[in-house]
């Protein structure tokens, strides 16, 4: 299990979010607080899609294919 921080300020971002999450057969779950949902929700994902940093685990010893369709999404340590 690896956690990675990601951003989702929209619905458009949530929507392809999704769409992506869903093209992998790992088991996925964003966080926010004590609060965890299924990635591959769009219905989980809008109700937590703010402009508040999210935190995404992936389930998956071999998640670099994973990270790399979800880049976009993810929050630079360095500039966040």
């Amino acid at each position: 299990m690896k956690k990675y921080p990601i951003r989702l300020t929209n619905l458009e971002e949530a929507t392809a979010f999704v769409k992506t999450a869903n093209q992998f057969d790992c088991d996925m779950d964003i966080c926010r607080g004590s609060i965890i949902i299924d990635a591959k929700s769009i219905l989980g994902i809008m109700t937590l899609c703010s402009d508040t940093d999210l935190e995404l685990i992936i389930y998956n010893n071999s998640h670099d294919e994973v990270l790399e369709s979800l880049s976009a999404f993810l929050v630079d340590q360095k500039t966040a």
